[in-house]
């Protein structure tokens, strides 16, 4: 599973006006952006070796950068975090999430230079590995 399937993921769900991947180029109002989460998280791996995985992790960030207002922000932010957190085997670019695991609660992170309100929502997209040779 790539950033790209988790940003198609996010963007299905209709949430946000846009959705970007890696950064928000333009900063528009009612925008989510999804980064690789550059925390450190712990390294997990099937006793059998990865031919045996059955499931991966792909750890994100997702910003809420949505407008003026601390209520609308909130209101976005706590809607997109309530449908991660719903999700349950969902298939987007032929990749099967299996549920979204958050790390924390929503983090306010106050605003940008133009006083837009951003929150932040870290976890882990838990994914369903391909076996080799298995037909899909």
């Amino acid at each position: 599973m790539m950033l790209a399937d988790v940003r198609d993921y996010i963007d299905s769900l209709g949430i946000a006006e846009h959705v970007y991947m890696g950064k928000l180029p333009d900063k528009e109002d009612k925008s989510v952006g999804v980064y690789n989460s550059k925390h450190q998280n712990v390294y997990h791996t099937a006793l059998g070796g990865p031919s045996l995985e059955g499931y991966g992790e792909k750890y994100v960030t997702i910003l809420v950068h949505w407008n003026k207002s601390p209520r609308d922000t909130e209101e976005a932010a706590t809607e997109l975090f309530e449908k991660l957190r719903a999700m349950r085997d969902a298939t987007i670019n032929n990749e099967t999430i299996k549920f979204f695991q958050p790390l924390y609660p929503i983090q306010d992170v106050g605003t940008d230079d133009a006083g837009i309100y951003e929150m932040v929502i870290e976890g882990a997209f838990i994914f369903e590995k391909k076996k080799e040779g298995k037909k899909e």
